[in-house]
């Protein structure tokens, strides 16, 4: 639990003796709204991965039938788990509130869910059966739907609150698109190289063109020869295949192109500063080596190209901030007679 929430711990026998409205026993309340054992175990099982991973790389634990109960440096995979998937639970429960609280939705208990879950596919096996089209599974699994009701939940809600709360005017998503621009929108450089690039074929037979090991040796001999102050271009012009100086320009523009046909040159070429040779490197069946004759800063995207990117991750951030807030806020009732006969299935 983190420490950032106000906790208070229920008396065993009397917690016990508590249920929610559906008459199911709740794992805690979030400021009054219950958390189904249904829900709770649900975030147990999405985190046992995590929780096998935390403690193999940080103590060496391998999995075993005394794992959860096992203690390595002061802490217990099972009380981990629980932990982790509490505070899952809070989050949930705040930003079910707040969308209830602004009309998104009228239903935030699990019980509710399931009975949507239920009717979702009692749907898709009618339209199934009568012929008609549907999209996505046939039949939702309880943790999918789950997952797609939250997710179009919270986009709702950032919608909604996105007339108040999160509302932006333009000179804040200005000052926003300043502040991450460096990160987000800088087009990079544009370099122009110069490619001296020695092919060879593979294996043995009759094929045409130098061995693997000639090639090598011969692109060897160029670099020594650059090496010595010979110019690239008289040299690449000497070993290129064609005679030719392999000459290209790299930018944003190029880049899904360059990725799928030359990444490693693209790569060496973007971090060469101008004026430098790259080393020997090998992509794709020959030998490269590449000189960057011109670097050129492109500048940043525009702020009207990018004011949908900006004004979404403004809305993001301070999404992220309310609900944080919300969440430290949060009163957090445990029902420890249910909390602690909670096990990993």
């Amino acid at each position: 639990m983190t420490p950032l929430m106000a906790i208070l711990l229920l008396g065993s026998a009397v917690a016990l003796a508590i249920a929610d409205e559906a008459g199911s026993p709740w794992v805690a309340k979030v400021n009054g709204e219950p958390v189904s054992v249904g829900l709770f175990q649900r975030r147990i099982m999405r985190n046992r991965a995590h929780a096998y991973r935390y403690f193999r790389e940080k103590y060496g634990a391998a999995d075993s039938q005394d794992f959860w109960t096992t203690c390595y440096g002061g802490e217990a995979p099972l009380e981990w788990i629980r932990r982790r998937a509490l505070e899952e639970c809070v989050r949930i429960k705040v930003e079910q509130t707040l969308a209830r609280e602004k009309g998104v939705i009228q239903e935030i208990t699990y019980v509710a869910f399931l009975q949507s879950l239920d009717r979702e596919n009692e749907r898709r096996r009618k339209a199934l059966a009568a012929g008609e089209p549907i999209y996505g599974p046939q039949q939702y699994r309880e943790d999918e739907h789950f997952t797609y009701v939250v997710t179009n939940m919270v986009i709702e809600l950032k919608r909604r609150l996105c007339r108040e709360e999160l509302y932006a005017s333009e000179e804040t998503l200005k000052e926003h698109y300043e502040a991450i621009k460096d990160e987000l929108y800088d087009r990079g450089d544009r370099v122009m190289i110069w490619a001296m690039k020695i092919q060879f074929h593979r294996g043995g037979g009759e094929s045409e063109g130098a061995s693997r090991e000639q090639a090598r040796a011969e692109i060897e001999e160029a670099k020594s020869r650059l090496d010595g102050g010979e110019r690239f271009e008289d040299l690449a012009s000497e070993y290129n295949e064609n005679g030719s100086l392999h000459e290209r320009a790299m930018d944003d523009k190029s880049v899904r192109f360059d990725d799928r046909i030359c990444p490693e040159l693209r790569e060496q070429a973007m971090k060469l500063p101008e004026g430098e040779t790259s080393g020997i490197f090998e992509e794709r069946g020959a030998f490269y080596m590449a000189k960057c004759v011109e670097r050129e800063k492109l500048g940043y995207m525009p702020f009207e190209e990018v004011r949908a990117s900006v004004k979404g991750r403004y809305v993001d951030g301070r999404y992220e901030e309310l609900v944080a807030a919300l969440v430290k806020s949060a009163r957090v009732e445990i029902n420890p007679g249910v909390y602690e006969q909670i096990r990993v299935r």
